[in-house]
C-alpha cells in the first residue's frame, strides 16, 4: 500500500511516497481502507516540525480519514468488516499517521457513518470539531449574535459558518481576495469583508451600528490581539485559536484597561478535550448527526491522489484552497 512519510521536517518536498505492507491490526483494533483523507494546517506543521504535540519520527501526516473497515483485530466485536467509519488522529497517542491507503487503529477511535453521509464530507469533520467546541464551550452564544471569522474562505472559515448559520448568528466574514469573498458569500456569510480592499475597522463599525461585533474567531493571534479587542461589543468574545501569528505583545493589561467594553480573551485549544474523552466523542456524534441532516454543507477544494501529498501542502500553505482540500487514494 501507499503510505506518505517524512524522515526529517522540512518543505513540502520532505514527503515520500512509500510502499509498504498493508499492517495487521492488533488486539482491539481495526484496518481501514481509506476513501478520503482530509488536509489540513496541522499536517503542515507536523511536516514541518513545528506542531507542538509532533508524533515521533519517521513520521506520517493527516488528522482524519474516512473509509470502510476491511478487517477487525482480535477481541473486536463494536465493529465489523464493511461498515462505513471515520477515523481521526485526535482519538490516539499521537497526531498524524492517516496519509496512507490503509490505517490500523483502536476500534474505539472510529465512528460510524450513516448511508447518508459521504466519505468526502466526513474527512472534512476535523475542522468542524473544532468549530462545534469554540461554539459550545468557548463561546456559547445566542441566537441573534454577530460573530466575525478571518480566513472565512477557508476549511475552518467553513466549518465556524455552517455551525454559526445553525445557531442563529449574524456572520461577519472576513477574506482577502475577490474570489475567496463570492466563496464566503456562498456560504451563507451575511456580510463580507475584503481585507485587501476594505478596512475591517470602519467596515464592522458600518455593520454593526458602531456597536462591534459579540464574537471574534480568530487563528491569528499574536499581533493582532490589541487591534481585534478594539472591535468588540460590549463583553465581547475574542476567540483566539491556532496562533499562526506568533506571540502577543508580553503584557495586554493596558489595552484591556484602555477598553470599555469588558471585553474577554480567550486562547482556545483542542487539545484541551486530549483527556476530556467523553466530551469529545459526544461533540464528534453531535457532528455526524448534524451532517445526516443536512445541516452541515462543507465545500471540496479538490481531491488529488495520494501520491501528490507535498502538492496538497503547496496549495493549502499558498492560500489558494477554498474550503477543504482531500487526497484520494
Amino acid at each position: 500500500m501507499k503510505l506518505i512519510q517524512f524522515r526529517e521536517p522540512g518543505p513540502p518536498r520532505v514527503l515520500q511516497c512509500l510502499d509498504v505492507p498493508v499492517p495487521e491490526p492488533k488486539p482491539g483494533e481495526v484496518l481501514i481502507r481509506a476513501h478520503a483523507i482530509g488536509v489540513g494546517i496541522p499536517d503542515c506543521l507536523i511536516r514541518a516540525g513545528t506542531y507542538g504535540w509532533m508524533p515521533p519520527l519517521p513520521a506520517t501526516p493527516g488528522t482524519e480519514m474516512s473509509g470502510i473497515v476491511e478487517k477487525v483485530g482480535p477481541g473486536v466485536t463494536s465493529r465489523r468488516p464493511g461498515q462505513r467509519v471515520y477515523t481521526t488522529a485526535r482519538e490516539r497517542p499521537h497526531r498524524g499517521g492517516h496519509y496512507a491507503e490503509c490505517v490500523a487503529t483502536p476500534a474505539e477511535a472510529t465512528f460510524v457513518l450513516p448511508d447518508n453521509v459521504g466519505f468526502d464530507e466526513a474527512a472534512t469533520l476535523a475542522n468542524y470539531q473544532v468549530a462545534y467546541h469554540i461554539f459550545n464551550d468557548a463561546v456559547r452564544p445566542q441566537r441573534g449574535q454577530s460573530m466575525l471569522t478571518y480566513a472565512a474562505a477557508g476549511g475552518m472559515g467553513n466549518a465556524l459558518i455552517d455551525l454559526a448559520k445553525a445557531a442563529g448568528l449574524v456572520i461577519i466574514g472576513v477574506v482577502g481576495s475577490e474570489e475567496k469573498a463570492r466563496f464566503a458569500r456562498e456560504l451563507g456569510t451575511d456580510h463580507v469583508i475584503d481585507r485587501k480592499r476594505e478596512h475591517v475597522g470602519k467596515r464592522v463599525s458600518e455593520i454593526t451600528n458602531s456597536r462591534g461585533v459579540d464574537v471574534i474567531v480568530d487563528p491569528v493571534g499574536g499581533p493582532s490581539i490589541p487591534g481585534n479587542i478594539a472591535l468588540l461589543a460590549p463583553s465581547g468574545t475574542l476567540v483566539v485559536y491556532g496562533g499562526l501569528g506568533g506571540k502577543a505583545q508580553l503584557d495586554l493589561q493596558p489595552t484591556l484597561r484602555a477598553s470599555k467594553n469588558s471585553p474577554a480573551i480567550r486562547q482556545f485549544s483542542i487539545h484541551t478535550w486530549d483527556h476530556l474523552v467523553e466530551e469529545r466523542r459526544a461533540g464528534m456524534r453531535a457532528l455526524i448527526g448534524m451532517l445526516d441532516a443536512g445541516k452541515l454543507h462543507p465545500r471540496i477544494h479538490a481531491r488529488l491522489p495520494l501520491a501528490q501529498a507535498a502538492r496538497a501542502h503547496e496549495m493549502l500553505e499558498s492560500g489558494a484552497v477554498l474550503g477543504k482540500l482531500l487526497l484520494v487514494p
